[in-house]
């Protein structure tokens, strides 16, 4: 009769031991480690944890391109600099540049103002930039003085009737630069320039006829003319 029930007791032992005790564990930390769902919860919490750290790190690595390129930019293929680029002559050295015509400030002497006044078809108009020449008067190429994407082309058949051939070049931070009286282009809208590309050659133009061979260059910032002097390094 013990050997028959000596199956029955142990499977009452079995059923009546209690829970391992967990050193450090508290009675209610050793029930909730007791549930079947504990464990692959700690170790989903986990991983999210870790896939989470991944993220803010890939993101941190991304900073946002601040480039003085254009497009706005940057090339594929070529690395972004924080760099600000500053202005440039749209004329080589080698041409011994010199200016003709400068800008009319309201904040100019009179005479400086009245040296700034255009005057075509029986009328004054204040120069809104400078017409640049070469030490010999001869024709010159005409570089970028800026990066930046070519947004307007006139050439040809749209040439401007008192201004000729004209390029203008959108470039970071607002500023529009633009070439007038050009003798030729070689450049087209959609094209990414660089400072110092050559982009076309000096000309004549209806407006500026006793100029003769020279440059119009002006400087806009969120559509407002800049004195050229104020950004150009010194010749």
């Amino acid at each position: 009769m013990d050997a028959n029930n000596h199956p029955q007791e142990q499977k009452e032992q079995t059923k009546a031991s209690p829970v391992p005790k967990a050193k450090g564990l508290s009675l209610n930390s050793r029930r909730i480690f007791s549930k079947r769902w504990v464990y692959p919860a700690i170790y989903l919490g986990a991983a999210a944890i870790i896939i989470g750290l991944m993220y803010l790190k890939s993101q941190a690595g991304s900073s946002p391109v601040t480039s003085n390129a254009v497009d706005e930019g940057v090339t594929q293929g070529q690395t972004a600099t924080t760099t600000t680029e500053t202005f440039a002559w749209p004329v080589a050295a080698s041409a011994q540049p010199k200016v003709t015509v400068g800008f009319f400030s309201s904040k100019a002497t009179q005479q400086e103002q009245a040296a700034a006044l255009i005057y075509y078809d029986n009328g004054y108009y204040p120069h809104q930039g400078y017409d640049i020449q070469a030490a010999n008067k001869s024709t010159f190429n005409v570089q970028a003085a800026l990066s930046g994407k070519v947004t307007a082309v006139m050439t040809g058949s749209k040439k401007d009737p008192l201004m000729g051939n004209v390029i203008e070049i959108t470039s970071p931070n607002g500023y529009v630069t633009k070439y007038e009286s050009l003798g030729s282009v070689n450049v087209k809208v959609g094209d990414t320039v660089r400072q110092g590309q050559v982009i076309g050659t000096s000309g004549t133009s209806v407006m500026e006829q006793s100029q003769g061979n020279h440059l119009y260059f002006e400087i806009d910032k969120n559509g407002a003319p800049v004195d050229p002097g104020t950004v150009l390094p010194k010749l």
